[in-house]
């Protein structure tokens, strides 16, 4: 009976640690600035500003400034950033 209860225990102690959102956005615009000190991005789409935050995972993102991209965010968090 011990062995059930620590089981079950351990089950649900255990599940919001892999219950993640999972929902990610695609930002499609111009980008029209990069940020370095605070590591933030701003993405011009439909007329209006979006202004999202850069990951370690996202690499030269001040090489596609004026270009149109497409950035992959989750909770404003940028995941990848690539030209469109």
């Amino acid at each position: 009976m011990k062995s059930i209860l620590t089981t079950l225990a351990i089950i649900a102690l255990a599940a919001p640690a892999f219950a993640g959102c999972g929902k990610t956005e695609e930002t499609k615009g111009k980008l029209k600035s990069v940020d370095a000190d605070s590591k933030s991005i701003v993405i011009t789409a439909d007329g209006k500003d979006v202004k999202l935050t850069l990951t370690a995972a996202v690499k030269d993102a001040d090489k596609l400034v004026g270009k149109d991209v497409v950035a992959v965010s989750s909770h404003k968090k940028v995941e990848s950033l690539k030209k469109s």
